[in-house]
């Protein structure tokens, strides 16, 4: 038996709704959403060449998964989260750097301070603002010399039993979500976009494997976390989670995750520069 998803069809408000879904899960996505490598995070510095106390623009920090590692690292950033719960919660998380200001607003709305920032950041957030806007934007905010960093945890699909019977499960329930690209594609995609702005190059990128390890409920609960599986009728989202329980609990109660931890690094290029 196939499901109806009963989402919207125009692709613009399914993508509004899932851009807007994170806020309802806020408390949720900071528990069980997966930061990034620490190693990642120093090469980011070391490679970038952003001054010490440099000034950085995070662009949807959701509950600070990246703003906190380089807080840490001294930084002053300003975060723009379009969430209203998500951005509560990352002031939160953030209270003990007094260099870190978090403002509930979306990037694109944001009047922009053109060249004060060593870097424009954003992790697992770029690819909802639209191109055309995005880049230009950054780049009016990044003094000369200055980078844009792109950080996503791509999902890897191993051809073991137990994903095998996952895609099968989703095959059922979210067909549209089987044919993911792979890491090294999706990779690829995201590597011209940032060439193709003309404002950012040569990229650097750097990758990072490593994996979570959960228990159904919080297997599940990252889900919930997704935008693709909020945005489902609230019936196919059961009956999906419910298949994904029985799933994890036949195979030890527990679920691996692997994941390809990637790093976009590129400068900004100078003023009348060619790619």
């Amino acid at each position: 038996m196939k499901y109806r998803h009963d989402l919207p069809q125009r692709s613009l408000e399914r993508t509004r709704l899932r851009k807007h879904s994170f806020d309802s899960v806020a408390g949720l996505y900071d528990r069980v959403r997966p930061g990034y490598p620490e190693e990642l995070f120093d090469d980011l510095v070391r490679l970038s060449g952003i001054p010490k106390h440099g000034r950085i623009l995070e662009i949807g920090p959701g509950t600070g998964q990246a703003t906190l590692p380089l807080a840490r690292r001294g930084f002053s950033i300003l975060g723009l989260e379009l969430g209203k719960s998500m951005a509560r919660r990352c002031r939160k998380n953030l209270r003990a750097f007094p260099g870190v200001e978090i403002r509930n607003l979306a990037f694109e709305d944001w009047e922009i301070e053109p060249g004060a920032f060593d870097m424009v950041l954003a992790a697992t957030a770029f690819h909802w603002i639209p191109a055309r806007i995005a880049f230009p934007r950054c780049d009016r905010a990044l003094k000369s010399g200055g980078s844009l960093a792109l950080l996503w945890n791509f999902r890897e699909i191993p051809d073991t039993p137990l994903h095998q019977e996952l895609r099968d499960i989703y095959r059922r329930y979210i067909p549209d979500r089987v044919g993911q690209r792979a890491p090294e594609e999706r990779i690829e995609r995201q590597r011209k976009k940032i060439v193709g702005s003309g404002r950012f190059g040569p990229v650097t990128i750097l990758r990072y494997p490593w994996q979570s390890e959960y228990d159904a409920d919080d297997y599940i609960g990252l889900l919930r976390t997704m935008s693709d599986h909020a945005i489902l009728a609230p019936e196919v989202r059961r009956r999906l989670f419910r298949s994904v329980r029985r799933l994890i609990a036949r195979h030890g109660g527990r679920f691996v995750r692997p994941v390809v931890a990637t790093l976009f690094l590129a400068p900004k290029r100078p003023a009348g520069a060619t790619s």
